[in-house]
């Protein structure tokens, strides 16, 4: 016996293709504005973790100390 909206296999309560033709221009509208700020917001988050992850693992860092101390041992010696 199912009721309204008892048959998991089949919920849909997004936008379907026939609901998109049905809808009137202002819901057209909201959908495509509310979709394009869901892109948007998925795109900032992937940028985001691209650019910390670059952060964390060093990307281009350049290593000081060692130079130094080459440098250093390599002006100690007598002329």
């Amino acid at each position: 016996m199912l009721t309204d909206g008892g048959d998991a296999g089949h919920c849909s309560n997004g936008l379907t293709a026939q609901k998109f033709r049905e809808a009137t221009p202002e819901e057209r509208t909201v959908y495509r504005t509310w979709l394009r700020g869901i892109m948007l917001l998925y795109c900032t988050l992937v940028l985001i973790s691209v650019v910390a992850m670059a952060t964390y693992f060093g990307g281009g860092k350049t290593q000081l100390t060692d130079l130094s101390v080459r440098q250093s041992a390599a002006s100690a010696r007598p002329n």
